[in-house]
């Protein structure tokens, strides 16, 4: 089947209907004839539109009704189909406005064939040249909206061309930048690499994707950052030229070196990062083949008209299907390409927009890529141009950047909070210091000042009093030192043959000695008679223990101790029942300068639960606690027995030491 040809046949009779058939069925090769009939009296413009015009002049129509007729069909091939030979009247016809007049007879003659031949050849000549006008003025429509700045060069580097982007972001007219040389307009420090690149871009005919990076003055007088991509098309028919695309960068460069700056102020974490040029697409016959956006055309009727060479790259199965396609049928088989369920919101968000494309909009595909989708509708032809960008790194350093803000914040905050516990901690260590030194003063006064006259008693109680007090001054120093060996990692255990339950009741013993106002219950059992241990490390770490249940249990005054082997570990276990500490609170209580809540007006470093730790995992052992506000805690510490050892010395001294429950007055 040939091309279709639609006729109209205006008056039309049987005889000429029929021998109009009949000439254009079997005379006129390569098309497929459809005939439409009206009459003089009710004409309109069938759809779709004729190709060709008859108008039977049967009966005689007068020159008005002809000139009518003529115009109502202005654009198309119309033959006056006339028996009357008359010269004056076929010139009056032509007039008129129509393109032939003959006759059936003549029409039947083979100069009559030639001729109908010669009127479609001209027809279809005609809607050739239509549709490359067309082509043209999309493609000049696509110039002249389209973000990059487009410039032609010459051999020389002498601008041809300048697209109207250049013109509204540099600020120049093209009378001013025709005819001179691109070099003229980039900076000193750019213009000897520039002319390089531009060299080696000629030196490779049809070489496309030259990525350059320079500064460009603009109108007013301001250096812009520029990426431009280049493409040697000198030998390419249409465009005879080197062509670059511009893109205007400075935003983005002036952002890099605000965050830049913003890293070596605040000491920390982002390196520059330099942005890489997006590889140009390999098309050498094509201003728009050097564009690294995707563009698509879309017809007044929402179909697509146009596509760049891109769209094949991303969409090799749908893309050569898609031209013609209505945009949401084209979508819908992009997204089946991609995989993206009609379930998926973001699936549902794109396909909304592209209904009615209008504006810019950002979007994240299936596969991670950000895409930033801008629409532009053309005033002359009607056609929506849209086109896609690929914004993805643009979003990576956005949220790399508020990852990197949130945990600086985060790092300020835990800053903030060691700051406060360490000023805590200084007023805390100061007042502890104060304490038992104005107490070994007060006392040392009065024994200066009345020593001589004061009972043997009350001279002992106060020499007893001086000595709890230096013994708490001792205690603290100890703490203060272990803690600064142990940050700063010179701390260690000297291991050697250890008889634990001696360590543990001489510890017991020195703190009833100390605090007479508790009671100390001692519970030991099946210790093993000698282990390797580091005995002052664990009788620090038992000072401590017991240091703590007598100070946190002011309103109790017992305090149970209870060691025992299990299994192949020996276990020690410190009670008390006073204040408790919050269970929220609990996870916090071995880390250095932390007090629970519950601790308010009884004097601490918050040194000693961090302390006892560092010394249990020294030994490779390990520390539990179990607390209940107003109930009191217990806190477990565990030692493997791998250490015990058969010293017969010192079992002996072993067997001696206390086993069993006792208290300690």
């Amino acid at each position: 089947m040939g091309k279709i040809l639609n006729s109209l046949v205006i008056s039309a009779t049987s005889a000429t209907q029929a021998a109009l058939e009949d000439i254009m069925q079997n005379n006129i090769e390569g098309y497929t004839p459809r005939f439409t009939t009206v009459g003089f009296e009710n004409l309109v413009t069938p759809q779709p539109e004729p190709d060709l015009v008859f108008i039977n002049n049967v009966p005689p129509q007068p020159i008005e009704t002809l000139e009518y007729i003529t115009g109502l069909f202005a654009g198309h091939t119309q033959v006056l189909l006339d028996d009357d030979h008359d010269e004056d009247n076929r010139r009056a016809f032509m007039k008129a406005g129509v393109d032939e007049v003959m006759s059936i007879a003549e029409l039947q003659s083979p100069v009559g064939r030639h001729l109908l031949e010669k009127l479609l050849a001209l027809k279809d000549l005609a809607d050739a040249e239509a549709l490359i006008e067309q082509s043209e003025e999309r493609f000049r429509g696509i110039i002249e909206h389209a973000h990059d700045m487009i410039i032609l060069l010459d051999a020389d580097g002498t601008v041809l061309y300048t697209s109207p982007a250049f013109g509204r972001q540099m600020g120049y007219d093209a009378w001013e930048v025709l005819g001179q040389t691109i070099f003229d307009f980039v900076h000193d420090s750019d213009r000897y690499i520039m002319r390089q690149n531009f060299n080696r871009l000629l030196a490779e005919p049809n070489a496309a994707g030259m990525s350059l990076e320079f500064q460009m003055k603009n109108k007013a007088g301001v250096w812009r950052n520029l990426e431009a991509i280049g493409s040697n098309l000198l030998s390419n028919v249409t465009v005879q030229a080197v062509v670059f695309n511009f893109r205007d960068v400075t935003e983005q460069k002036q952002a890099e070196g605000e965050l830049e700056k913003y890293r070596r102020h605040l000491e920390e974490l982002i390196e520059k990062r330099t942005r890489e040029a997006e590889a140009a697409n390999q098309r050498a016959d094509t201003v728009l083949a050097a564009s690294p956006d995707t563009l698509i055309a879309i017809d007044s009727k929402g179909c697509i008209s146009f596509m760049s060479q891109h769209y094949f790259l991303r969409y090799p199965k749908s893309a050569p299907r898609l031209h013609g396609l209505h945009i949401l049928d084209a979508f819908d088989l992009m997204a089946d390409e991609v995989h993206l369920s009609k379930d998926d919101q973001r699936y549902i968000q794109m396909r909304e927009w592209w209904k009615n494309p209008q504006g810019t909009r950002e979007f994240r595909l299936a596969s991670g890529m950000w895409v930033r989708l801008q629409a532009r509708r053309m005033a002359s032809t009607g056609e929506i141009v849209v086109s896609t960008t690929d914004i993805s790194e643009y979003k990576r350093q956005q949220a790399l950047l508020a990852a990197q803000s949130a945990e600086l914040a985060s790092a300020l905050e835990k800053e903030k909070d060691v700051v406060e516990q360490q000023r805590t901690f200084i007023s805390m260590v100061s007042h502890e210091f104060r304490t038992p030194l104005t107490i070994i003063d007060g006392n040392a006064q009065i024994i200066l000042s009345r020593g001589a006259t004061l009972p043997r008693e009350m001279l002992e109680r106060r020499a007893v009093t001086i000595r709890s007090a230096v013994e708490r001054l001792i205690r603290l120093i100890e703490t203060l030192l272990s803690a600064h060996m142990i940050e700063s990692g010179k701390l260690t255990v000297e291991i050697e043959d250890c008889n634990l339950a001696q360590v543990i009741e001489e510890a017991c013993t020195d703190q009833q000695d100390i605090s007479p106002s508790h009671q100390i219950k001692l519970s030991m059992r099946d210790l093993p008679p000698v282990m390797r241990l580091d005995g002052k490390v664990i009788r620090q770490m038992m000072a401590n223990l017991l240091s703590n249940a007598v100070k946190y249990s002011p309103q109790s005054p017992v305090v149970e101790v209870m060691a025992f082997a299990e299994a192949d570990s020996v276990v020690i276990e410190v009670t008390d029942y006073g204040v408790g500490i919050p269970e929220d609170e609990q996870p916090r209580i071995f880390g250095k300068y932390f007090r629970a809540s519950t601790s308010g007006g009884i004097p601490g470093s918050g040194l000693g639960l961090s302390l006892v730790k560092q010394f249990v995992e020294l030994h490779n052992g390990s520390i539990s606690l179990r607390s209940k506000v107003g109930v009191g805690t217990a806190l477990t510490v565990t030692l493997p027995l791998a250490g015990v050892v058969e010293a017969q010395g010192l079992r002996q001294d072993a067997e001696t030491a206390p086993q069993g429950e006792q208290g300690i007055q």
